[in-house]
């Protein structure tokens, strides 16, 4: 962790600093705090150069927890974590995080409509830097087998033909399954020593493989297509494949046992060939006739139908559509007209509206659900400004509502006002704690602004 002393910094950790090539390593960046927080503004992670990087799946960060760092209290919240695979040896620098936070600072003034709890705070950003960090890459050790496949980890080796008799010119699938973890999706496509009357094609190359905090793990799957020449036993060596083991810190050796099939002679000269595996036809050399004679004479050509019938069903479908045409105008009149009614009663029935949600926001304030009492508060504040100004959620932003309530009429400084509601209940979610007295005041100054405005607007 960082030097403690500041009272918001953010750290990139690593769960290991000294590690072999292939390697996985986990990066996280956290933040600690022991100010109000509000948000974060902007956020610059490292590129991590030299490092096959994966961005892990990590829970949005809505809250702050407590914990003691050296003695002293912090809220601290993981903001991204990383999969790391190191692709050079060597030391390995990381750049610097920085974020860019959003803290409340006091203003010295005093808001004439709620009082001091809403109007002495600004909501400010601050640049924080987290430290520089290297890695230490050590290279493989002692000689590489031939056969290294290029896995650091656990791995398996699986072989199979989907059929062991097969038509001369028909295809034959080889699956091998690589099975496991660790670099998984550097794996190498093994090399294999075929007859030299199977023809063999590029493999089909699948993935299905999980990103976690112990690294990569699933399958690397290479679907070969066997087409055999000339009819007669056909065998596929065992095919050798080799890794290291990250944690005996040896290379290990895998096998696949010997397969067999047997490619019958056919009797049909013009036979296709059978694909599977994914493979279309067009990816195979076809040895049979594949192109049809084209007829010289048609044969005779007659009309069908009558004029008669031709011209009814001209005049029923050019009746239809119009009639179809008419039926979509007047719908789509319908539904403008409604649509112009419903922003109308929603404007109207915003204050109603926000109340029941302020209703729900209390419900969970004496149930003592925190995070939910915040979220409902927001959801109050944003809902009504939506509701009461016409503008879609979608498209609802603080510039958006400021400029609207001013075009309203709204003066400045209830318009500030309102930016400290919103600043307050944000910087609630992060805030490592809170007390009850401050959520009920949170709470009354939501429901005052909302009356105000219902009074002011109408």
């Amino acid at each position: 962790v960082q030097e403690t002393g500041d009272d918001v910094f953010v750290s990139l950790l690593l769960n290991k600093k000294e590690v072999y090539l292939g390697e996985h390593i986990v990066a996280t960046v956290k933040i600690y705090s022991r100010i109000d927080i509000s948000g974060i503004n902007e956020i610059k992670f490292p590129g991590f150069e030299g490092f096959l990087k994966t961005d892990l799946d990590t829970p949005p960060l809505t809250s702050l927890q407590r914990e003691n760092v050296n003695g002293t209290i912090y809220g601290t919240g993981v903001v991204q974590q990383f999969l790391l695979y190191p692709q050079i040896s060597g030391d390995i620098n990381i750049d610097p995080v920085q974020i860019s936070v959003l803290i409340r600072q006091k203003t010295g003034q005093s808001d004439p409509f709620f009082g001091d709890f809403f109007a002495s705070y600004a909501t400010v950003p601050k640049a924080v830097l987290s430290k520089a960090l290297r890695v230490k890459v050590n290279p493989l050790p002692g000689i590489k087998p031939a056969d290294f496949s290029g896995i650091v980890g656990k791995a398996n080796l699986d072989a199979t033909l989907n059929k062991d008799t097969v038509n001369v010119n028909d295809a034959v699938n080889l699956r091998l399954i690589i099975s496991g973890s660790g670099n998984l999706k550097l794996a190498n496509a093994p090399e294999m020593k075929l007859p030299a009357d199977l023809e063999v094609y590029d493999p089909k190359v699948t993935d299905n493989l999980k990103n976690g905090l112990n690294g990569t793990s699933g399958q690397k799957i290479f679907e070969y297509l066997l087409i055999p020449r000339h009819h007669g036993d056909f065998t596929i060596p065992p095919i050798k494949y080799s890794f290291f083991n990250i944690s005996t810190r040896q290379y290990e050796n895998l096998k696949t046992s010997e397969l067999h099939f047997y490619a019958i002679k056919s009797t049909d000269q013009n036979a296709g060939i059978t694909v599977y595996g994914g493979v279309s036809k067009e990816d195979v050399k076809y040895l049979g006739q594949d192109i049809r004679f084209i007829k010289s004479d048609p044969g005779l050509l007659k009309k069908s139908g009558n004029i008669m019938s031709s011209k009814r069903t001209f005049y029923t479908t050019y009746a239809f559509a119009l009639g179809l045409f008419l039926v979509i105008l007047f719908v789509r009149r319908e539904h403008i007209r409604r649509n112009a009614d419903l922003k109308s009663v929603r404007n109207r029935k915003a204050g109603k509206v926000a109340g029941k949600r302020l209703k729900e926001a209390e419900k969970c304030l004496k149930e003592k659900q925190t995070d939910k009492f915040y979220e409902e508060i927001l959801k109050a504040i944003w809902g009504y400004l939506s509701d009461k100004l016409n503008i879609p959620v979608s498209e609802l932003t603080r510039n958006s509502a400021v400029n609207s309530l001013t075009e309203k009429g709204i003066d400045e400084a209830d318009i500030n006002t309102l930016t400290s509601i919103i600043d307050t209940c944000e910087y609630a979610r992060f805030a490592p704690s809170s007390s009850a007295a401050e959520a009920e005041k949170i709470y009354e100054g939501a429901s005052k602004f909302i009356r105000f405005v219902e009074n002011s607007i109408g």
